[in-house]
């Protein structure tokens, strides 16, 4: 069936744009694991793109309340919004609980989960880019939507295997709440990532 009438490609790029932002704010995550200096630096500039994505996402839900025509439901539509939001506030939180904490040189274990987190925030921006031809490009964003539920089964693990490893192995239980609420930021990242592959999964079988 054709699925739109007069799309509103204004909407999908407001949409990629939201998804790039968050993609972003890996990028900074992955020079903070990477390079553990400049923290104040790197936290003010996730800082500008959490303002950045805010303002994107302000214009996303105001266009989607006041457009006649949707490409799909608005609520699936404000469902999408609200999760990219969120993942980029718990990759925020990451780098905030580093700082607050002053958790240290991140471990090995955190940056597998971070490079894990970075692999399904690529994905998700390429289905984004996809969305405005959703009939046309059904089968790739499930095969997207499908490995991205695969990495958040990768992190899952990664998250419980780690976790049991801090709590045997640290004696310091200070040691312990900073660990802990930075592999929860990340795994709590992730499902929302997650979550948002889910909603284009149903998307692609809803209005196809």
């Amino acid at each position: 069936m054709a699925l739109f009438g007069n799309k509103d490609e204004n909407l999908f790029l407001l949409f990629a744009e939201s998804a790039r932002v968050v993609v972003r704010g890996g990028d900074i995550l992955n020079e903070v694991v990477s390079d553990y200096r400049n923290l104040d630096e790197k936290m003010a500039q996730l800082t500008d793109l959490e303002n950045e994505g805010d303002k994107i996402i302000q214009t996303l839900v105001r266009k989607l309340n006041t457009s006649f025509i949707l490409p799909f439901d608005r609520e699936d539509a404000l469902k999408l919004v609200q999760q990219l939001a969120t993942t980029l506030d718990y990759i925020t939180g990451i780098i905030d609980i580093m700082i607050l904490y002053k958790a240290g040189e991140p471990t090995s274990q955190v940056k597998e989960m971070v490079a894990t987190l970075y692999e399904a925030l690529l994905l998700q921006e390429r289905a984004f880019k996809l969305l405005n031809k959703l009939e046309q490009n059904k089968n790739t964003l499930m095969e997207y939507s499908e490995n991205i539920r695969q990495l958040e089964h990768k992190q899952d693990k990664y998250y419980r295997n780690y976790l049991g490893e801090l709590f045997e192995n640290e004696k310091n239980p200070v040691e312990i709440i900073k660990w802990r609420g930075v592999y929860e930021h990340i795994e709590m990242a992730m499902d929302h990532v997650e979550d948002v592959a889910h909603l284009i999964r149903n998307l692609c079988i809803k209005y196809s």
